[in-house]
């Protein structure tokens, strides 16, 4: 097994949606409270209804209204931020971001598209790994996440993932 693994990471516009989705409707599970507003504004109607009185009907509608709609409108803003953070990254055509190297001590982060100081991480401060679809997400904290899509490490997916593993243990997870 290799103990130095080298991704020189190729960015598209696919493979970052991808992620987006991932982190915040699957990681971070952003989608739970626009759905239980939903869900309650709905059941709300549901017994507005079951009242019959007069006006009912009406608050029956605007309460469907505005518990399907906000939550499509969320949705919405956060599908079109997304893709305005596709066109801010110039990531059609895809374009190189930043180098990787995975070494004994942790990760290293060189940025290729302006000049800054290097990222060192320890393996110990390193906070998740997750294997998905094509890609692992490694996030060296909450916030800040590197993509590292398959096919562009000098070393095949396999031997990639296997050294995320050796390092992270119980911190990296196959989707």
């Amino acid at each position: 097994m290799n103990h130095e693994i080298t991704v020189r990471v190729v960015l598209d516009a696919r493979t970052f949606r991808r992620f987006c989705r991932f982190d915040m409707l699957r990681l971070r599970k952003k989608w739970v409270r626009p759905v239980v507003f939903a869900l309650i504004l709905v059941a709300f109607a549901f017994v507005a209804l079951l009242t019959r009185k007069e006006q009912s009907g009406m608050i029956a509608a605007v309460l469907l209204a505005v518990g399907l709609g906000l939550p499509l409108v969320y949705f919405g803003s956060f599908f079109s931020q997304v893709n305005l953070q596709v066109e801010r990254h110039r990531l059609k055509p895809p374009r190189r971001v930043y180098t990787v190297r995975l070494d004994r001590e942790g990760v290293n982060v060189v940025n290729d598209q302006k000049e800054e100081a290097p990222l060192s991480v320890p393996w110990k401060d390193v906070q998740a790994a997750f294997r998905a679809r094509g890609c692992v997400y490694l996030y060296v904290n909450a916030a800040r996440a590197f993509l590292l899509p398959d096919g562009q490490a000098d070393a095949g997916p396999d031997a990639l993932w296997a050294l995320i593993e050796k390092h992270m243990g119980a911190k990296a997870k196959k989707l």
